[in-house]
């Protein structure tokens, strides 16, 4: 097995260096970009490789009203901060390779619970053939996903941030609370565990990545010895087929992603999931609608009520400058049942320079009652991306 899969590695790598490509654009909807929101950068070069340097700093503040608050403020105040730094070079052949780092710059060093100095870092090589990434980012099954949070303003909407500021797992109640498949849905290290991906080019709209990560648990260079059995998933698959299209003004986009892995313990259920989305948009106005099956990934064997699944819905609405929509999440894990509804609305008053508010409507039951959580989250803030 493991024999295979190194040689299908080489396979791919062998595919994306060995064409003369012409130097494109990324193809569409890959992960090169996911997270790096920079827009201005600088131009340094060294041998004919050039580095830009961008981030963004988002400031925000949080208005929470809930039943377990559990002794926490009402009213918070949170500082975001990230650099993002990226070097790309072209060879004679044609061939587009470079890196990206994306550092966390917070004075606490753990933004969002990250608890690292660098949140995505990665190799790419792209040509004709495709785009080939290495390291720790994203992968397919998260780059190529569409759902209701795809036409989010604000924050994000039901994938925004409203969740840092609520307890959603008082008594050890655990809900499906993002619209993402299990390994994105643990955030922290799952989600940009090291991995390899491969994305095709786009043809006719359509556009296939799968990603390959040995072991959820590893990230960065610590994980060198590390054991093939820390209680997470290992030889894990994620897949993503994309498709975007345009029919006489009205805009298509769909998608259908799955991941599927093999469990570390004896007593846990092998990962196997799937979502599929869709948006259309017409005249600065969008729908948009998904559901995602996680079965009983992650859930100890032999659990009776297994079902995981969630499903989504949106409108949006842009018009210049101004944008606004609203985002609805509902979902069953077991005996937890989770809803929210958010409203958000932002304006671009400067380049790079956004406000914004969203107001998120959450309900999270579970079994018994006693840890049931109903609060509100109002989210005033601004982000400046450079």
């Amino acid at each position: 097995m493991k024999k295979i899969l190194l040689g299908s590695s080489a396979l791919l790598a062998a595919t994306v260096l060995g064409t003369a490509a012409q130097a494109g654009g990324l193809p569409t909807g890959s992960a090169s970009n996911a997270g790096t929101t920079s827009h201005a950068a600088s131009g340094a070069s060294a041998g004919g490789i050039n580095v830009s340097v961008g981030g963004v700093v988002d400031f925000t503040t949080a208005f929470v009203d809930q039943d377990q608050d559990a002794g926490q403020r009402d009213f918070k105040a949170v500082n975001d901060v990230e650099i993002h730094i990226k070097a790309e070079g072209t060879a004679d052949n044609g061939l587009r390779y470079g890196a990206v780092v994306e550092l966390e710059a917070d004075v606490d060093g753990a933004a969002n619970n990250e608890g690292n100095n660098a949140d995505k870092t990665y190799l790419f090589l792209e040509s004709d053939s495709g785009r080939l990434e290495l390291g720790n980012n994203a992968g397919a099954e998260a780059t190529l996903k569409v759902d209701a949070s795809t036409i989010a303003r604000a924050t994000g909407g039901i994938d925004g941030e409203y969740h840092h500021f609520v307890d959603l797992h008082a008594g050890g109640a655990d809900y499906v609370i993002t619209p993402d498949l299990p390994s994105q849905a643990a955030f922290g290290a799952r989600e940009d565990a090291t991995k390899l991906t491969y994305y095709t080019p786009r043809y006719s709209g359509l556009q296939f990545g799968v990603s390959y990560t040995p072991d959820q648990g590893d990230s960065g260079s610590s994980v060198a010895l590390s054991g093939d059995a820390n209680g997470d998933q290992e030889n894990v698959f994620g897949l993503g087929l994309n498709y975007t299209a345009d029919y006489d003004g009205v805009g298509v986009q769909a998608s259908l992603t799955g991941e599927f892995a093999e469990a570390e313990l004896a007593g846990t259920e092998d990962l196997a999931a799937w979502a599929a989305g869709v948006v259309v948009d017409f005249q600065g106005f969008s729908l948009a609608a998904s559901y995602g099956d996680w079965a009983d990934s992650d859930l100890a064997v032999g659990t009776v009520n297994d079902d995981q699944n969630f499903w989504t819905l949106g409108a949006a609405w842009e018009n210049g400058p101004y944008g606004a929509s609203v985002t609805y999440l509902d979902s069953e894990r077991g005996d937890n049942d989770f809803n929210n509804i958010v409203v958000g609305a932002d304006y671009a008053l400067a380049p790079g320079l956004t406000p914004y508010v969203e107001v998120s409507f959450f309900d999270a039951d579970t079994a018994g009652a006693v840890n049931d959580n109903t609060g509100s989250v109002v989210l005033i803030g601004a982000e400046l991306h450079f």
